[in-house]
């Protein structure tokens, strides 16, 4: 009798043992259409170019696979580093013994295309696909891949919004070809890089669901920012009657530095800085126990860029202004 209870009470040790490994395994479940772990540690069968291909094809969106720039990550990171090199050593050098170029007529038509594709954007996302006037809230909503008409023209337009996050890596690079270096900041090229690679991300992984949803404040900002830099850009006349409307622009943009009189800002470093809360609140409900929408592994990426963005923004305020300039 006792060896039988010893037997037992070693079996349930060795059963409970199994349960917290499996627990620990899970932690690494990611949702695919196939079901599969991701690779870790105790995937020793996986080699680089099965975690490759796990990436690439099994967890992604297949409806985005024959998309420009989406079948692999090599066109987005090759955009990427050909804009970093231009940002931080080609345009300089090129700009060292020239003078600036004023590109006025450029930066007009620029703020255009800019504000008026973030007002299509807001406008196909909020209203045309009827996702957040009739089908999608701003709760924990999951992310479901499907052919009906309205889960596919939601995918298109987040690919369009990556679209749009390329275009606007000239504004660094109007920036350069103006020698407006004071402007080209580590705050700047950071925010312009980590926001098109999201972008992919979020394109490639998640087209849909709850993840969407930053798309409307962030697009909302822009067609009021750049409409704003569109007026300051074409002359002091016009400068002086949207000037009573600087400060409000300031606090939009979290941005206190004389920049609207430059008559050509077309960005503002900290422009997303009042996006900040918006995309904590919302992002941090997938972190809840309560809500399981798939992807979720995109909440911690999310969440890791809004807190080092905010991390930077605070830093630069507190040497930029120091407590009894804001007092």
């Amino acid at each position: 009798m006792a060896l039988t209870l010893g037997v037992l009470a070693l079996r349930m040790r060795e059963c409970k043992a199994q349960s917290a490994t499996d627990a620990k395994v899970n932690m690494y479940k990611l949702e695919t259409k196939y079901e599969r772990n991701l690779p870790n540690s105790s995937s020793k069968d996986m080699g680089i170019m099965d975690i490759y291909y796990y990436l690439m094809d099994e967890i992604s969106d297949p409806r985005v696979s024959g998309w420009p720039l989406m079948s692999n990550p090599f066109g987005i990171a090759l955009i990427s580093l050909a804009y970093l090199s231009f940002v931080l050593y080609v345009g300089p050098l090129c700009m060292k013994d020239r003078k600036p170029y004023a590109l006025t007529k450029i930066m007009i038509c620029y703020n255009i295309c800019v504000a008026s594709a973030s007002a299509v954007i807001f406008y196909g996302v909020s209203i045309l696909t009827s996702g957040y006037t009739m089908h999608l809230s701003v709760g924990c909503e999951p992310f479901v891949i499907s052919n009906d008409p309205m889960s596919l023209s939601m995918a298109r337009w987040v690919w369009w919004v990556l679209i749009l996050k390329i275009t606007e890596l000239a504004d660094t690079v109007i920036f350069i070809l103006r020698k407006k270096y004071n402007q080209t900041s580590f705050l700047h090229v950071y925010h312009h890089t980590a926001t098109l690679l999201l972008a992919w991300i979020s394109c490639k992984y998640a087209p849909g669901g709850m993840w969407t949803f930053i798309m409307l404040p962030n697009c909302a900002v822009h067609v009021i920012m750049y409409i704003y830099y569109l007026c300051a850009s074409l002359g002091p006349r016009m400068q002086g009657m949207i000037a009573p409307w600087k400060k409000h622009m300031t606090r939009l943009q979290l941005r206190n530095r004389e920049r609207a009189a430059d008559a050509g800002g077309v960005t503002g470093e900290r422009r997303l800085a009042i996006q900040f809360a918006i995309m904590v609140a919302h992002t941090f409900q997938a972190l809840l126990p309560s809500c399981e929408p798939t992807r979720k592994p995109l909440a911690y990426i999310y969440m890791s860029q809004v807190a080092f963005m905010f991390y930077m923004f605070l830093d630069y305020y507190r040497k930029s202004y120091p407590r009894k300039k804001r007092d």
